[in-house]
């Protein structure tokens, strides 16, 4: 397999197989990929395998080998060997995990390049002079990094007078240096995709510069042949290519022990919901706090290494210890940590057959102060629940779809608690006076990654869709060689039973006009006296008699409001469920609902700040925090989207319905508790009763 066996067709995928075309540098790289011992003999079944990196894992792909043929020959990508068919084959693959070979039309050489390796891809804008250049492409292809180029265009793929196509991508498969008397001379080899159509300028196949090198060195460099491949000078390479796209490789391509340097990799999987965590991209937004947020904790700053004699440029950045990379540097400069920060869209280029394409989408860093910030500590200890309260706690792992703890742990430190106020409304005082320390450009790509150099300290990654509301899976991934922690931001679930049980004590003492003497008439039964100290035993409720007290006994509270609703019939059986037998309400349990829904209603009215009725998703969040439920992201997603209506707003029915399951799925839970780590044992007719509750 070589460069030379990738050769364009009639799908406008160059991207996808200049990538390709780098792949075969490596074979180790490529026989991931494409794995050997497949062959049209030996074992052969009329089906071949691949494998494709995946958004944190590796997908074997399957495809038979009927590929797309136009009057006996491929359509699409061809090898200059008639009988050769891995590249057409890898094309069919790519094709059936995005869906079609049509959702391959048009892309960017990172994308493929990550799908062939599980790397992280970066892109650097070129100028008319980017200093350090050649040293981070030499650099990149000697650590077995994927290094393509493309040459934008504002009207399509075009060719130049000098034979390069416009809005086409090439890939970068070598670097050499000559020395010309005292001129050094820096040059790049590409590829074109199409295996054909090369730059025509100096140095060119058959440009006369060559006679001035020794033979030994023309016989190794210049391959006089139209097979798309060429060298340029560095200074022609800037005046024609707009970009570089170069993909470092994750630890698990390098291996456990890769040249220079450990690994330290952290992975998150989210999700950006609309009218949940959809907080849009500008810092000053008031729905920014609620986009999904990271921790990051740069322990240890880079190490110093020796200057590259031979070269008199800084860099534009380096790769994993390259030059460039600079640690504490003499001359007494701040010690700083070189991070890799890779945000993927997740599942988009399928969408591309129905008109979607990808998201604008990015990332801040913002600076957290020591004062509000986390100190090293003996073990990764989460934020404790509340004394007397239950909690319910899952397990992190390094390197999972969660994220982890890796090297020092985390503890809270004295000062103000950032962290442990995230869910509050003080988050967004606090987010908003964070200093912002770097940011990522916001594109429309699959991937948009940066490479910060930041100081020692703590950190806050929020990744984000430029729009507010805009809905897409992503993942996160944290890269560095020298160590670091990485957390997602998020609660214990939680809820303080002794706090709820004594609620109604509470706001007997707060609202006294509510609890003396209510006197209704139910129907065909007896009137019935309702009061603190006087409550006939014997007397229950029925749904039906709860929904019409309710109806009367709430509407003063509401009345403040445009829209003041009802307690539904389907919310009376499930608060009987809470705090009665499932059918019935006794008398004497009255008081303790009615205990728990005036502070509900309380809550609710506070957030409900525009009066109208209902609260906004975001809202939500606030008033079950407020009303003794600490939810982690994941549990408080699924909360919003079952309770939430068309228009994103919850009223205080679904409010009342919400608190009241968790209520009751704390209060059966805690019954179960087994020690003291949150962990409840359910038989399955247990569980039959808490899912009863949900």
């Amino acid at each position: 397999m070589s460069r030379t066996d990738v050769c364009q067709g009639r799908l406008g995928n160059c991207w996808f197989l200049a990538a390709a075309a780098s792949l075969t540098l490596y074979p180790r790289l490529l026989y991931r990929v494409v794995p050997p011992g497949q062959s049209f003999q030996d074992g052969y079944t009329g089906v071949f395998h691949f494998q494709l990196w995946q958004f944190g894992r590796w997908v074997d792909v399957v495809v038979d080998d009927r590929l797309p043929v136009r009057e006996g020959k491929l359509m699409f990508v061809h090898s200059e060997q008639r009988d050769e068919f891995w590249a057409p084959l890898l094309e069919k693959a790519y094709a059936k995990l995005h869906g079609s070979y049509e959702v391959m039309r048009g892309g960017h050489m990172n994308e493929a390049f990550v799908d062939f390796t599980g790397g992280v891809g970066e892109v650097l804008y070129l100028r008319g002079n980017t200093p350090g250049l050649f040293s981070v492409v030499r650099h990149a292809l000697a650590k077995e990094s994927l290094v393509g180029a493309t040459a934008l265009s504002d009207r399509g793929e075009y060719r130049t007078e000098e034979g390069l196509v416009k809005g086409h991508a090439y890939s970068v498969t070598g670097t050499h240096k000559v020395s010309l008397g005292f001129t050094k001379v820096r040059l790049l080899r590409l590829r074109n995709p199409w295996g054909r159509v090369e730059w025509t300028g100096p140095w060119s196949d058959r440009c006369p510069c060559w006679d001035a090198l020794p033979l030994e060195w023309q016989e190794a460099l210049l391959v006089r042949k139209e097979d798309g491949e060429f060298w340029m000078e560095l200074q022609d390479f800037l005046q024609h290519f707009n970009t570089i796209q170069i993909c470092s490789l994750s630890p698990e391509v390098l291996g456990p022990n890769p040249a220079g340097a450990g690994w330290h990799i952290h992975t998150f999987q989210g999700r950006w919901v609309r009218g949940f965590n959809s907080g849009g991209s500008q810092p000053s937004a008031e729905t920014f706090w609620t986009n999904p947020q990271f921790r990051l904790t740069l322990l240890e700053p880079d190490e110093e290494e020796e200057e590259d004699d031979d070269e008199d440029e800084g860099g534009p950045w380096g790769g994993w210890g390259a030059a460039g990379a600079r640690g504490p540097a003499r001359g007494g400069r701040t010690p700083k940590c070189t991070v890799l920060l890779s945000l993927i869209q997740r599942n988009q280029r399928c969408l591309r057959a129905k008109g979607l394409t990808y998201l604008t989408v990015g990332f801040h860093v913002f600076q957290i102060p020591e004062e509000v910030g986390l100190t090293r500590g003996p073990d990764p200890t989460p934020r404790p629940a509340p004394a007397g309260s239950v909690s319910l706690r899952g397990e992190v792992q390094e390197g999972a779809g969660g994220g982890g703890y890796s090297g020092a742990a985390l503890v809270t430190a004295p000062g103000p608690q950032l962290l442990g106020l995230w869910d509050s409304p003080h988050s967004r005082e606090l987010l908003s006076g964070l200093l912002r320390a770097d940011r990522s450009v916001f594109c429309a790509r699959r991937d948009v990654s940066r490479r910060c150099r930041l100081r020692p300290g703590h950190y806050l990654v929020v990744p984000s869709a430029s729009r507010v509301g805009d809905e897409a899976d992503f993942t996160l991934r944290i890269f560095s060689e020298r160590s670091h922690t990485a957390v997602e931001i998020d609660d214990v679930i939680s809820a303080d039973l002794q706090t709820l049980m004594l609620l109604f004590w509470k706001w007997s003492q707060i609202f006294p006009a509510w609890t003396p003497w209510l006197c209704l008439h139910l129907g065909p039964g007896p009137l019935l006296s309702l009061h603190t100290g006087c409550q006939p035993q014997e007397e229950e409720l029925n749904a039906y008699q709860l929904q019409t007290l309710l109806s009367i006994a709430l509407q003063p509270a509401r009345g403040n409001t445009r829209n003041s609703g009802e307690i539904g019939l389907r919310t009376c059986e499930q608060l009987l469920q809470c705090f009665g037998n499932g059918q019935s309400l006794a008398l004497h349990h009255f008081q303790q609902l009615w205990g728990h829904l005036l502070m509900w209603q309380a809550r609710f009215d506070k957030f409900d700040e525009d009066t109208s009725g209902t609260m906004n998703s975001y809202e939500l969040r606030l008033a079950l925090n407020a009303a003794g439920f600490h939810l982690n992201n994941q549990l408080t997603q699924a909360l919003t989207s079952r309770y939430r209506d068309s228009r994103l707003r919850v009223d205080f029915e679904h409010f009342v319905s919400c608190v009241a399951q968790l209520t009751c799925i704390f209060r059966h839970c805690s019954q179960h508790l087994h020690g003291g780590e949150g962990v409840i044992c359910l038989t399955h007719r247990q569980w039959t009763e808490v899912a009863t509750f949900s």
